[in-house]
């Protein structure tokens, strides 16, 4: 009888386990959490995001293009992208839907050619991969993309940046960058799906200076994120201003103007800004002619300042661009022939002190975590007294070893040859960006006839409502190169070197965004853009050399575990009941 019961028992006791063991796999698969113990805190959610996500008032639903036999890099970051969605489920469990995908499911190559052009049409940019076989090279295409849908609208997002399609930028710091990204993306396409009406941002032209395919990277990471538009003034009072609404556009960008801008158009932006218009000011103050160096070696930095007719504008909001240039020598390079005189040329890579290499100091949230930026003939900007109270934080700064040249100037290519005396270089960080923020007093304050300043339809005001613009003494700043193709202009990604491939300045892109983001209030973006992982990789040669004692190791280890514990139970079972 004991036994029996002894027996039943042991069986009650295995049967709980089991229901035990099954209960908690089901509650664990409903239930979704974690700790995050990395360094870099990569798995936890911010809490912009979270607020973004409890507010959803109906499903957000994810589909992933990231499933199929998939390169083991890719695998990385399809689970990236799982873990983060299965985080957003955790807190909103019935507002978060998704499905991964396999683009490449279909054995047939032309149903699969069809569906990778439906992709590519819809924006989706696939990632070729080339491998070689005994038989030639295979190409397989991968999709780091999704489609971001709620209600009746939809998106389609592209995980991967704009330059990772570059043959110098391994696979891995792609899939990093992605990662890094992530929720950033992720978060701005759920923005964009579930906002009715975008905010918009204008690209200002009409007076000469950049082209759009030189502010093409720009406006393409900004449509990410707003409705992008140019617009040229042309004097038509309401242009930026509704009658009824104020302004029509949330923020505005004046890049790199070269010729006058009149006195009407000012007052059109000027009215822009008094009803609470955001600018973001990219100004050259000093024409240098690059071109005349590759010719004659020399040339003439000339002031520009007065023909923008931008002085007064500027001064009467707080700041002043001095007509100086300046030197610095943490400097990006430019190829210069080091041949001997007869020899074949030889371009390599010399320091150009025109050229300043910002680093910036991280002291604001629109210079957090931004990497290094190019800039080309900047000059120094003065902070100045103003009528109203107005908040004034300089956001970049030159390296110590800078100075500011007065113009007109001669620049001389053969600077390079002589070894720079860091002592007439050693002088303090030298300002190229300020932040504005407050009540500003406009430029046409008392000089309004009566019969516009009290026109209710003109709406003009001499005060401001608070606002805030930014003021960048370089036009360059947003500007992205471009090769020629056949007939076609192809633009670099913005901060791609000119002529060295290899050389890449992110901090471009990322000043340029940040100050979008901060002037119309998407201060979330900015944090999220900011969150950099450390890319940890193994060591490929250590893995090749080893990789045979591991797999051995993996393979016998566990096994030789388990017969080993099972000899020790037996032993000590034999010996116990032995002994009774």
């Amino acid at each position: 009888m004991e036994r029996k019961k002894l027996k039943r028992w042991q069986i009650g006791q295995l049967v709980a386990s089991v229901l035990i063991f099954v209960l908690i796999a089901f509650i664990s698969s409903r239930l979704y959490f974690r700790i995050d113990l990395t360094e870099d805190k990569r798995f936890t959610i911010n809490p912009s995001t979270e607020e973004t996500i409890k507010k959803l008032e109906d499903v957000v639903f994810f589909k992933v293009y990231l499933e199929g036999d998939l390169p083991s890099d890719f695998v990385e970051l399809k689970r990236a992208v799982l873990d983060l969605l299965n985080g957003f489920r955790a807190i909103a469990p019935m507002k978060i839907e998704f499905d991964f995908v396999n683009p490449s499911e279909d054995p047939d190559p032309g149903n699969r050619r069809l569906v990778y052009e439906d992709l590519m049409r819809k924006g989706m940019r696939p990632y070729t991969i080339r491998t070689e076989t005994k038989d030639g090279v295979v190409q397989k295409y991968v999709f780091p993309s999704l489609t971001v849908s709620y209600r009746e609208r939809q998106i389609h997002v592209n995980l991967f940046s704009n330059n990772s399609d570059n043959p110098n930028i391994p696979i891995e710091q792609s899939i990093n960058e992605a990662k890094e990204r992530l929720e950033y993306t992720v978060l701005n396409a759920i923005k964009n799906v579930t906002v009715l009406t975008p905010k918009s941002v204008a690209f200002l032209e009409g007076w000469g200076g950049l082209e759009r395919i030189e502010t093409y990277d720009a406006a393409v990471s900004l449509s990410e994120m707003y409705e992008v538009g140019y617009l040229d003034l042309q004097e038509q009072v309401f242009s930026l201003v509704d009658t009824i609404q104020g302004p029509i556009f949330d923020a505005i960008i004046i890049a790199k103007p070269y010729q006058k801008i009149s006195d009407k158009n000012k007052y059109i932006i000027d009215q822009y800004i008094m009803h609470g218009g955001k600018v973001l000011w990219l100004l050259d103050y000093i024409d240098v002619n690059m071109d005349s160096l590759s010719n004659s070696r020399t040339t003439t930095a000339m002031p520009l300042g007065r023909e923008l007719n931008l002085d007064d504008m500027l001064f009467k909001y707080g700041v002043r661009i001095n007509p100086n240039i300046i030197q610095d020598l943490q400097a990006a390079p430019i190829p210069v022939n080091t041949a001997l005189a007869g020899a074949e040329p030889q371009f390599n890579p010399v320091p150009w002190v025109y050229f300043p290499v910002i680093i910036p100091s991280g002291n604001t949230p629109i210079t957090r975590l931004v990497g290094k930026i190019r800039l080309e003939f900047p000059s120094t900007i003065d902070t100045i007294g103003t009528g109203t109270k107005i908040d004034k934080t300089i956001i970049l700064t030159t390296s110590e070893y800078s100075r500011a040249v007065s113009t007109p100037s001669l620049v001389d290519l053969n600077i390079i040859n002589q070894r720079p005396n860091p002592n007439a270089f050693k002088a303090y960080p030298l300002p190229v960006a300020v932040l504005l923020e407050g009540e500003f007093e406009s430029l046409f304050k008392n000089r309004i006839v009566d019969e516009i300043a009290k026109n209710p339809i003109f709406r003009y005001r001499e005060i401001s409502k608070p606002t805030s613009m930014i003021v960048v003494s370089d036009g360059d700043i947003i500007k992205n190169y471009y090769s020629r193709l056949d007939q076609n202009k192809v633009p670099y990604p913005l901060g791609a070197d000119k002529w060295f491939k290899d050389i890449y300045y992110n901090g471009n892109r990322e000043f340029v965004l940040n100050a979008v983001n901060y002037l119309i209030g998407d201060y979330d973006l900015m944090k999220l853009r900011g969150r950099k992982l450390k890319l940890r990789l193994l060591d490929r040669g250590k893995v090749v050399k080893e990789q045979a004692n591991w797999k051995i190791i993996n393979v016998v280890f566990p096994p030789a575990i388990v017969i080993i514990l099972g000899l020790l139970f037996s032993y000590f079972r034999h010996r116990k009941y032995t002994r009774a």
